[in-house]
Order: structure tokens, then C-alpha cells, then sequence
């Protein structure tokens, strides 16, 4: 394959125009029209159909785009890793989802950084379904999610970690300490997280496992931190792991529902290439820690 012509393929499938991918590569708009054609020609397939004033790639033009930007980016990744090598300096990127980088990678993160002041970390924040993509296209060395299945085919998941979860209530709340079914909780206004969170599949699983309905939908909040806030100020319920809220439960401000015969914890991976053959030093540093 052309290695050119993807690369032209991809600037305009990323900027959404001819016309943008031609001044951005400093090149005319019918040079980058013939190598969009030849590309089109050599893999026997339609990439781009014109839609208005714009473009929309078709089912072969999306995913040759998605594993042309993941073969462009490891390019620079090689480079950028290179470059490093030969400066000798280390950078390490980590996407993670909101309960490790809150409450379990920071103290350990500080730890490493004081024993190798040299290393710079790059630590990005996303949803499970977000930091599976980010290590799937090569932006970042690694993932910690938490989550209560295995995630996608290409990536490996080592557990290192269990955390319970628990419902919580404002303390004035009929349920507050409470031990009850599950099915009574079917009633009560719920706060729910937005798709792709952990934390609405782990809900979602618990009900199905008893066959009973889930709550109603009372508030969808995208953000662990948030939903806790609407439980603290008196609305609902929700689901939160015990890192969140066990000083909030200590000091008053929650009070934790039990749910007879359940059970309700969830474990955090860390998240890899399959094709990934060295394990970074960080991370042999960490799996030593969390298992003090």
C-alpha cells in the first residue's frame, strides 16, 4: 500500500475536506484528489462519498482511516521513543478511568517520581470504553480501568486489585442503614452514570443477575464526583465504589444501603497491548505496591 497516499487519506478524513487536508500538506487540491483516487484503485474500494459541502467515508474509508492513524501514530511513537533513548530520557502516558486516578495511582505515582525525578508522566482522565481506545491507537503506553468484565479483544487486562462498591443514600434517606433486596431498590429514583461507564455496567449486571428490575432513572450524571454530590445534597441513590465515599459515610454526610446476598465489587486492570513485549519498570513498581 501506499504509504503516501494513506497518509494524505487520513488528514483528509480527519480534517473532513479536501480542501483543509490540501493546505495543511501544503499541496494542491487536485494532487490530493489523484491520491485519494490511486488509493481508492489499489485497495479495490470507495473510501470517501461527497456529502454536501463536506465528506463522509464510507464502512471500508472509516476503518482504513482508524488503522491509518493507528499505523501514523506509532510512527511517531517509535520516533518520539527513539529520540528518547538516544537523550536518554523516559516518558511515561497513562489513561485512566476515574476511580484509579483519584484514589489509587496518585500516591504511587509520587512514590516513583521521587525515586526517578528524570521520568516524565502524561496522565489522561477517561471512561473505561475512552481509555481502552487510547491504548488501542497507541496514545498512551498503558490503561488502569475498573471494570467488571474483560474489554476488547486486542488488549490484555492483568488484575491487580478488587474494590467494593456500594449503594449509597443521604443519611435521612428510609434506606439509610438499611438491609434490604435487591428488588426493593427498583423503586427508589437512581442517580445512573453515562454510557460506557464501569459503574452503569456493573448496575446493570447486579439487576440482570437477579432478575429484577432496574431503578428508575431519577438523574444521569457523567462523572463519579457529581452523582456523589446529588446523593450528598438529599436526591437519590446511586451505586459508588468504597474509595469515594467511605470518609463521606464516616463523617455523616452518607449512609450506605446493604443489599442481602450480593456481593458488589468490581476489579482494576491494568490495560495493554497484546503486542506490547516489555513491561515498563513503573509498572513491576506498582504491582509491588498495591499488593503491600
Amino acid at each position: 500500500m501506499n504509504l503516501h497516499a494513506l497518509r494524505i487519506f487520513t488528514n483528509v478524513a480527519k480534517l473532513g475536506g479536501i480542501t483543509a487536508a490540501a493546505n495543511s500538506m501544503l499541496l494542491s487540491q487536485p494532487a490530493v484528489t489523484i491520491q485519494i483516487r490511486k488509493l481508492e484503485n489499489e485497495i479495490g474500494a470507495k473510501l470517501i462519498e461527497g456529502k454536501g459541502r463536506g465528506i463522509q467515508l464510507t464502512p471500508e474509508g472509516k476503518f482504513l482511516y482508524e488503522q491509518g492513524m493507528r499505523l501514523f501514530y506509532l510512527e511517531a511513537q517509535i520516533d518520539e521513543k527513539l529520540g528518547e533513548f538516544l537523550a536518554k530520557e523516559d516518558k511515561i502516558h497513562i489513561a485512566s478511568s476515574y476511580i484509579p486516578i483519584n484514589y489509587i495511582l496518585p500516591p504511587i505515582i509520587a512514590k516513583y517520581k521521587l525515586a526517578h525525578p528524570h521520568i516524565e508522566f502524561f496522565v489522561s482522565l477517561g471512561n473505561v470504553q475512552s481509555v481502552e481506545e487510547q491504548v488501542l491507537n497507541y496514545e498512551v503506553d498503558f490503561g488502569f480501568v475498573v471494570q467488571s468484565k474483560m474489554g476488547h479483544t486486542d488488549l490484555q487486562f492483568e488484575k491487580v486489585l478488587d474494590i467494593p462498591f456500594w449503594f449509597i443514600v443521604h443519611p435521612s434517606h428510609p434506606l439509610a442503614n438499611q438491609t434490604v433486596s435487591i428488588y426493593e431498590l427498583s423503586d427508589e429514583d437512581f442517580i445512573y452514570r453515562e454510557r460506557g461507564s464501569s459503574t452503569l455496567d456493573l448496575l446493570e449486571s447486579i439487576f440482570y443477575t437477579f432478575n429484577a428490575p432496574l431503578p428508575k432513572l431519577g438523574l444521569q450524571m457523567q462523572g463519579l464526583h457529581e452523582s456523589i454530590k446529588v446523593v450528598e445534597a438529599g436526591y437519590g441513590m446511586t451505586l459508588a465504589p468504597s474509595y469515594s465515599v467511605s470518609d463521606s459515610i464516616t463523617n455523616g454526610k452518607l449512609a450506605q444501603v446493604y443489599v442481602e446476598q450480593a456481593d458488589i465489587q468490581q476489579s482494576l486492570f491494568i490495560c495493554s497491548r497484546k503486542s506490547d513485549l516489555i513491561e515498563q519498570p513503573f509498572m513491576q513498581f506498582l504491582k509491588a505496591h498495591l499488593k503491600d
